[in-house]
C-alpha cells in the first residue's frame, strides 16, 4: 500500500491519480475483428453489430466471445420458478430479508407529485416504463446487485423490469441470480452479457426489447457500451471499480479496518482500498491486520493485488485533515471509525455511501441494510448520488395558470423577452394579455 504523507499531498494524489487508465485495455474480442481496440471503440462496433444484426449479431458476438452461442437468449420462467423452489433456505430467507429492508428504505425517497394548493402549479411524478438492470457475471454470482437494482425500480412503479446477466452457451445464469429476479419482482431475464446486451437493450432486437433506462454496474466493455448509447436510452452511471476509503484514528480496531478494506479489495485487482489515519503507527497496525487476514481468504490473491496496486495510505495530522483529504478523493463507499465519527460525518460533502462508526460497516449496506449498493465511483460521488428509486421516475413540472395569474405575470414575462431579443415569445404573452384586459 503506498503511503502519502500530510493532507495537501494526498488532496493533490486525488486528484492527479483518481481514475484507472482503459486506453490500454485492448482487445479483438477473440476473432471478433482484426485488431485489437479500446474499451470505447470496441463497444462502437458491438454496438453496430447488434443495431444491424439483432439477435443473429448477439449470438455471433457470443460465439466469438465464449466459444459457444446461446440458443435461447431469455431465461423461461419455468427455469426462474425452478431456481427459487430449489434454493437452500439460508439464501431464500437471507435475499427475501435483503429485499424487504431495501424495499423499506425505498418507500421513503419515493417522491410524490405535489400542487401549490391553488392548482396552478406543482409537479407529477411518473415513473417510468420500463428498465434494465445489469447483472456482472464475472468470478463471483452477485445475486444482491439484482435486489439492489430491481427493488428500487419496483418501488417506483416500473412497468416492466428486465435483468440481463451472462451465461455462455446452454447454461442459465446461476440459481441465487435468478431467485433473487424473482424474489425482487423483475418481469424477464435475458442470458446476455457484456457490451453486447448494452447495445441490446437500448435498440432492442427480435428477442430483446429496448428499454428507457439501463442500471447497474459493468467492467469497462459494458461502461464504455453505457456511455456511448445515452442520449438513446437513459443510464444510471459509468461506474469504475469499487473503491472503499477508511478514516481511523488510535481508537479504531485494526482488524475491523482492515477487513473493510479487504471487502471491497477482493471484488477486482483494480479496485481502490483507501486508508486515512492519523499517524503512521496506526497504518502499521492495520497493515500488519490486513496481511494476516489475506492468508486465509479464498480471494486473497485479488484482494492482495489491489492492496499493492492501487491501495493507498493517507497520513493526515488530524480528523478535520483526513475529512478534507476524503472529499477530495470523493469515495464510492466512506467509513468513519473514530472517536468523534459522528461530528465528522456531518463535515462529509462527497461520499457515494457514508458509514458511521465500527458497527456501521460497509458490508451491510452491500446486502441486507436497505440502501442500494450501485454507488459513484471514480470521483463521480462529487455530483452524483447511490442508485436509487429515484432514477426510476420522471418529475415533470405543471403550470395550471388562470387568467389573473397570467395577467399578473406576463408584464414580466414580456419585458424578459423583449430584453433577449425574442419578440415571439413575447407576443405570445402580448395576445392573451390583451384579450384579457380586452384591447
Amino acid at each position: 500500500m503506498k503511503r502519502v504523507i500530510g493532507a495537501a499531498r494526498g488532496i493533490e494524489y486525488f486528484r492527479r491519480e483518481r481514475k484507472v487508465p482503459t486506453a490500454t485495455v485492448l482487445s479483438d474480442g477473440n476473432g471478433l475483428f482484426a485488431d485489437k481496440v479500446p474499451p470505447d471503440e470496441f463497444a462502437a462496433r458491438v454496438i453496430q453489430i447488434v443495431r444491424s444484426e439483432g439477435d443473429r449479431g448477439l449470438r455471433r458476438i457470443s460465439a466469438a466471445l465464449d466459444g459457444t452461442s446461446p440458443g435461447i437468449l431469455e431465461v423461461p420462467q419455468s427455469e426462474i420458478d425452478s431456481a427459487l423452489e430449489d434454493l437452500d433456505p439460508a439464501t431464500r430467507t437471507a435475499l427475501e430479508l435483503a429485499a424487504d429492508r431495501v424495499r423499506k428504505f425505498q418507500i421513503r425517497g419515493l417522491p410524490k407529485s405535489w400542487s401549490d394548493g391553488t392548482g396552478e402549479f406543482g409537479e407529477k411524478v411518473t415513473p417510468l416504463h420500463s428498465v434494465a438492470a445489469y447483472v456482472p457475471g464475472g468470478t463471483a454470482p452477485l445475486a444482491s446487485t439484482v435486489i439492489m437494482t430491481v427493488v428500487p425500480a419496483v418501488v417506483a412503479g416500473v412497468s416492466e423490469i428486465i435483468v440481463a446477466t451472462p451465461a455462455a452457451g446452454e447454461s442459465m445464469p446461476h440459481d441465487a441470480i435468478l431467485a433473487a429476479a424473482k424474489i425482487a419482482g423483475a418481469s424477464r431475464v435475458f442470458k446476455i452479457g457484456g457490451a453486447q446486451a448494452i447495445a441490446a437493450l437500448a435498440y432492442g432486437t427480435e428477442s430483446v426489447p429496448a428499454v428507457d433506462l439501463i442500471c447497474g454496474p459493468g467492467n469497462a466493455w459494458v461502461t464504455a457500451a453505457k456511455k456511448q448509447v445515452y442520449g438513446d436510452v437513459g443510464i444510471d452511471g459509468l461506474y469504475g471499480p469499487t473503491e472503499t476509503l477508511v478514516i481511523a484514528d488510535e481508537s479504531a480496531n485494526p482488524q475491523f479496518a482492515a477487513s473493510d478494506l479487504i471487502a471491497q479489495a477482493e471484488h477486482d485487482v483494480v479496485a481502490l482500498p483507501i486508508l486515512i489515519a492519523l499517524s503512521e503507527e496506526i497504518v502499521d497496525r492495520i497493515e500488519v491486520e490486513i496481511e494476516r487476514q489475506l492468508e486465509s481468504l479464498p480471494r486473497g490473491h485479488i484482494a492482495s493485488a489491489a492492496i499493492d496496486n492501487r491501495g493507498v495510505a493517507v497520513v493526515v495530522n488530524n480528523t478535520a485533515e483526513a475529512i478534507d483529504v476524503a472529499n477530495a478523493a470523493s469515495p464510492e463507499h466512506m467509513c468513519i471509525i473514530t472517536s468523534d465519527a459522528a461530528e465528522l460525518a456531518e463535515m462529509v460533502r462527497n461520499a457515494g455511501g457514508l458509514f458511521i462508526g465500527e458497527w456501521s460497516a460497509e458490508v451491510m449496506a452491500d446486502y441486507v441494510a436497505g440502501p442500494s449498493h450501485v454507488m459513484p465511483t471514480a470521483g463521480t460521488a462529487r455530483f452524483s448520488s447511490a442508485l436509487s428509486v429515484r432514477n426510476f421516475v420522471r418529475v415533470t413540472p405543471v403550470l395550471n395558470f388562470d387568467s389573473e395569474t397570467f395577467l399578473e405575470l406576463s408584464v414580466h414575462a414580456e419585458s424578459l423577452a423583449k430584453i433577449e431579443g425574442l419578440q415571439g415569445h413575447a407576443s405570445a404573452s402580448e395576445y392573451r394579455r390583451r384579450q384579457i384586459i380586452g384591447e
